[in-house]
């Protein structure tokens, strides 16, 4: 797949100029699956015309370009308001209007280019040509991890109790770990909450017995049709146990950049049929993967919320993946190399070593902006000492409560330094803000997610880049 479709950031504007897209004074977004805010300040002035590099995966415009395709992929799909249409329906025949839908239609392609064609230089695809290379490659990738269930359907290779380490420790290990267990599970709820919509793209159509295998595994996460049985009815389960909002994208404003990605990569390769292959070979790769990394998941949230929580989205996880790892690499993986010979090999491939290269980049993310917002009153002393370290840059603003709210990142290291008033920053999504008062300056590293709010009846900010920030 090569894009190579140019941005004229004219439609950009007028996409994120509809009421829908625009912020409003809301930091958790509830009772509207329609509200989506993008960004309280211009468009305009950013480009996206060339596509962004494996340096620039966490920045700013990558972000909001996020945003933008989370929002376009999703207006595929039906969303309906929890408390009933007549709640929503003037945002409701606005998000799916002729205009909202010609806008994303233009701007779509040239965004996906600015968001994805990184990975043509940053993927390495290894010489894989047939059949017996791919069963090679892959279970040298795998390793023993999520390995297949034998003729019993026990897979010894997933251990339900097994120590967290990872990412899952680095979690426990956090002084404020409920929240930062909580922003491990808003990051899953982006994709969790309308799970297999992506894989719905792909069932239509006619190609073979790889079409009855997939359905298999849309069947399982859709609970064979019973709704308290569907994978993303047990997962608000979850959120619900530890207190967080079950609302589709309530945490819209908490999305890391690299969850966006992440997510956007699976619609993307779904909406345009020629990523077909390398979409099958990556849910080969997440299916064997997901029944250690889910029990994993399990283990961590029981040390960090005790009995409170429930686990059963985990705990089937870490069951039925078994299962859809041996389906999906015997009958996907395999079946399409063997039904399409080594003509797509190369793409199967592909599609596996692209979403190596998304997870690493994500739990790095993830684990930069649960170290920093850890850590804010070091941050904030920190700051205070490099305040005179700065640019004479600096971007000054007023905050009044009520005002437009949305989170952002910076593309260089900055100083937030708060010269009248009070302000609450937001980098938990869990309701944990952290207060800064006249005089505090706070470092807030690159890409790293935030947004502030006016705690007094006004707040005056200004913010620098740190003396030696690239230009």
């Amino acid at each position: 797949m090569t894009i190579v479709t140019g941005v004229d950031t004219g439609p950009i504007e007028a996409y994120c100029a509809q009421r829908v897209f625009r912020p409003g004074p809301e930091v958790y977004i509830t009772g509207n699956p329609y509200h989506r805010p993008i960004s309280t300040t211009g468009v305009g002035d950013l480009d996206f015309s060339a596509p962004a590099t494996e340096a620039e995966f966490l920045g700013y415009r990558q972000l909001i370009a996020g945003r933008i395709l989370c929002n376009a992929y999703e207006s595929d799909m039906i969303l309906l308001p929890p408390g009933g249409l007549a709640t929503a329906k003037d945002d409701f025949d606005l998000f799916y209007s002729d205009e909202v839908r010609r806008l994303r239609d233009t701007i779509r392609p040239g965004l996906e280019r600015h968001a994805f064609s990184f990975l043509d230089d940053a993927v390495t695809v290894p010489p894989v040509r047939t059949l017996e290379e791919l069963q090679a490659y892959f279970l040298g990738e795998v390793g023993g991890a999520g390995a297949p269930a034998d003729h019993t359907g026990n897979n010894p290779a997933v251990d339900t109790a097994a120590p967290v380490s990872g990412t899952m420790r680095a979690i426990t290990e956090c002084r404020h770990a409920e929240e930062a267990a909580g922003m491990h599970l808003i990051q899953l709820a982006l994709d969790a909450l309308t799970e297999a919509s992506a894989m719905a793209r792909n069932l239509g159509g006619s190609y073979g017995v790889e079409q009855s295998e997939l359905f298999k595994i849309f069947n399982d996460e859709f609970g064979y049709g019973l709704y308290p049985a569907k994978h993303s009815t047990i997962f608000k389960g979850m959120l619900a146990s530890v207190g967080l909002r079950t609302d589709l994208h309530a945490y819209w404003n908490f999305y890391l950049t690299s969850s966006l990605v992440g997510v956007n990569y699976f619609n993307y390769l779904t909406e345009d049929h020629r990523g077909v292959f390398r979409y099958m070979a990556a849910v080969t790769y997440l299916e064997w993967l997901f029944a250690q990394g889910f029990a994993d998941t399990g283990a961590m949230l029981r040390a960090v919320f005790g009995d409170r929580v429930d686990t059963k989205y985990c705990d089937e996880h870490a069951h039925i993946d078994i299962h859809h790892g041996r389906m999906t690499y015997e009958n996907l993986l395999l079946g399409f190399a063997r039904a399409h010979g080594d003509l797509v090999i190369p793409e199967l491939v592909r599609g596996i070593e692209d979403t190596k290269l998304l997870l690493r980049l994500g739990d790095e993310d993830f684990r930069a902006q649960i170290r920093w917002a850890d850590t804010l009153e070091e941050h904030t002393r920190l700051g205070a000492s490099l305040a005179t370290a700065t640019r004479d840059d600096a971007e000054v603003g007023r905050l009044r409560p009520g005002d437009p709210f949305s989170t952002r990142v910076y593309d260089a290291d900055r100083v937030i330094e708060v010269t009248d008033g009070e302000v609450d920053v937001h980098a938990w999504a869990t309701g944990r803000p952290y207060r800064l008062g006249k005089g505090d300056v706070l470092l807030v590293p690159r890409a790293r997610l935030h947004g502030l709010t006016a705690v007094s009846a006004s707040a005056d900010v200004a913010v620098r880049t740190l003396e030696g920030n690239p230009a």
